[in-house]
């Protein structure tokens, strides 16, 4: 009786908690991809971007809830910024922890119940997918931010030197930069530069705009100096720039040859795993029949 009234217990909180994730799962996707901008203020007097998709309560709720359960180190704005936006807003980016963690707390738990774990294993399951869907969002933010950081370094190498060529040609710093915006994301980021030297604006506010919008890596800081030197001392610096590029080049072709020796150490040890285990099979199996053969087992 008592067994009884403990799995019914269980399966009735189990139910619960399942019903809960569905419909988080639900009004998580209820948040658009595309959001128009407003200003909101919080409670504490800060201010973040607004959508319409708050008019929708159920939004709004699996936002807070990803909120108010661990909220984002650092200026999350800025974080989604320099990925290139891979959440929209701040409000996806929390609904997406939810969602998440949901999804692999369920897979945790079907994991378990497939296995016949028992009731502490499977609950282990579920508790450790809760928390590493949970951290999910925010290690795709970091590791998209990661990838573009790379690319501005791998593009800067090809770029520079294509920048190079047009200054000693004699064209004008502005319209070289413009003329690189076909080149990637460094190119963007050229042609923002361009852009504002030809509108009169303040060096140090393209700087510092070109800072915000991009995970600058140390050879775009430097190369943004060589840019504010040449507006204020009126002469680039096309040495410096020839001497980056290179450099730039040198360490992709010591990345591309580093990325080609662990695969190459990857693919020696699958061949090795798949001898050893044709070995295995080849030798073992008649071994094994053999051995059932003279009653050895």
């Amino acid at each position: 009786m008592i067994d009884m009234l403990l799995n019914t217990t269980i399966l009735a909180i189990l139910s619960s908690l399942f019903g809960l994730g569905i419909f988080i799962i639900i009004a998580s996707f209820a948040i658009p991809r595309v959001m128009s901008n407003r200003l909101v203020e919080n409670a504490d007097g800060s201010k973040r971007i607004g959508s319409v998709a708050e008019a929708q309560v159920l939004s709004a709720m699996v936002s807070d809830l990803g909120r108010s359960i661990g909220k984002e180190k650092g200026d999350l704005d800025e974080l989604l910024r320099k990925s290139g936006y891979i959440y929209q807003s701040p409000q996806e980016y929390y609904a997406r922890r939810i969602y998440t963690s949901l999804i692999t707390a369920i897979l945790g738990g079907v994991v378990g119940y497939f296995l016949d774990l028992g009731f502490l294993l499977t609950a282990s399951l579920v508790t450790g997918g809760l928390f590493y869907g949970f951290s999910m969002p925010s290690r795709a933010v970091q590791k998209t931010i990661k990838k573009r950081r790379e690319r501005i370094q791998d593009e800067m190498g090809f770029g520079l030197e294509q920048l190079v060529n047009l200054l000693n040609t004699g064209t004008s710093l502005s319209d070289s930069l413009s003329q690189m915006r076909d080149f990637g994301l460094f190119g963007k980021i050229c042609d923002t530069v361009s852009s504002g030297l030809q509108t009169n604006k303040e060096i140090d506010s393209i700087v510092h705009d070109v800072l915000q919008s991009v995970p600058a890596p140390v050879q775009l800081r430097e190369f943004l100096g060589l840019i504010k030197q040449s507006q204020i001392g009126g002469e680039v610096q096309v040495h410096a720039m020839q001497t980056m590029a290179r450099m730039l080049r040198q360490r992709l072709s010591n990345r591309i040859l580093e990325i080609g020796g662990r695969a190459k150490v990857k693919a020696v040890l699958v061949n090795t795993m798949i001898i050893v285990l044709a070995s295995l099979i080849i030798i073992g199996v008649p071994g094994v029949s053999m051995f059932m053969g003279i009653g050895f087992f």
